[in-house]
Parts: C-alpha cells; sequence; structure tokens
C-alpha cells in the first residue's frame, strides 16, 4: 500500500497529528493519535471483509481494483480524525475541517479525483450517522464507535462521551 505509505509520511499529515497530540494533553480520554487512526482504518476494511462487499465498494465506487479499494479504506481511516486539533482550538466541526485537510493531502500520495471525494465525504460524514450517507462514510462511523472499549477506561468519569454509549458487547455486532 504504498499510497498509505505516502499519506502517512506526509509532511502535512504529521504535522497535523503533532497538532492533535498537543491539544490532547490534557485530557488523556479518547486520543486522536495515530494508533486511533490505524484502528479505525484497520476495523473499517474488516467491516467490509467480514461483509464480503470488498468487490461491491470497488465497482459501485469506480475504483480500479481491490488494492485500490483497500488504500481507499486505509486513507479514510487514517485520516477521518485529522482535524480534531482545530475543534478543540475554535470549536469548528472536527470532520468538516478534516475533510478539506484530506483534500490537500491526498493528491501528494498520489490519490485521484474520485478516490480524493470518496474519502473526503467519509471523513466528513464519520462523526453522525444519517440515513443518506455513503457507504465508506458508514462503514468508518461504525469503525470509530468500535475502535474505542469505553467500559474499562481510567477516564470516563470524566468522558463526555461515555455517558452517552451504550456499553454491551453488541456494540461489537454491526
Amino acid at each position: 500500500m504504498k499510497r498509505v505509505e505516502l499519506l502517512i509520511n506526509d509532511e502535512f499529515y504529521t504535522e497535523y497529528m503533532r497538532r492533535n497530540h498537543e491539544e490532547e494533553l490534557e485530557p488523556k480520554f479518547c486520543q486522536h493519535d495515530f494508533q486511533h487512526h490505524l484502528n479505525v482504518a484497520r476495523i473499517a476494511y474488516i467491516l467490509i471483509l467480514e461483509q464480503n462487499l470488498l468487490a461491491y465498494f470497488v465497482k459501485e465506487s469506480g475504483l480500479s481494483g481491490k488494492l485500490a479499494g483497500k488504500e481507499v479504506i486505509y486513507a479514510a481511516g487514517l485520516l477521518h480524525d485529522i482535524g480534531k486539533w482545530q475543534e478543540y482550538r475554535t470549536g469548528i466541526d472536527h470532520a468538516s475541517f478534516g475533510s478539506r485537510l484530506a483534500r490537500e493531502i491526498l493528491p501528494r500520495a498520489h490519490f485521484n479525483p474520485l478516490e480524493i471525494d470518496l474519502i473526503s465525504r467519509a471523513v466528513y460524514e464519520h462523526r453522525n450517522i444519517r440515513q443518506d450517507m455513503s457507504f465508506l462514510g458508514e462503514r468508518l462511523h461504525r469503525a470509530d464507535n468500535l475502535s474505542r472499549v469505553c467500559r474499562n477506561c481510567e477516564y470516563n468519569e470524566q468522558c463526555p462521551k461515555f455517558k452517552n454509549k451504550e456499553l454491551t458487547i453488541s456494540n461489537f455486532e454491526y
């Protein structure tokens, strides 16, 4: 996955991840670091594979093949919270801002305009489930939720999301 490697080594990607880290020195819950991004990418890919939908995604999205599909899924996961630092600083929606940042980073990693649209839309959509969201946006949203196991987090008493999450094993079934 050469394009994914280019993405994670991109100077702007690295800078935005550094900014996320700086803004999340306190509180310690729900870090939006590289490990979280990678977990979301992997879980999104697994969700699609488990439902045997990779070929469908590739065909319906007009992608060149399964490798392109995998790279698009991973890129979306790796970029989904790239704008979180700006939300901390200004209150702007990180999904919308991150979608714009993704459009700047992705061409340098050799993603084509169609792929950039798919990834940017999924980043934009990942925060809130809606009836009209894209295939990738829905999987990204679910992967993001599945990436956090909040019940045992030592910071859940301070976490604003903890009170709103249903904490049963059924969360793992999508």
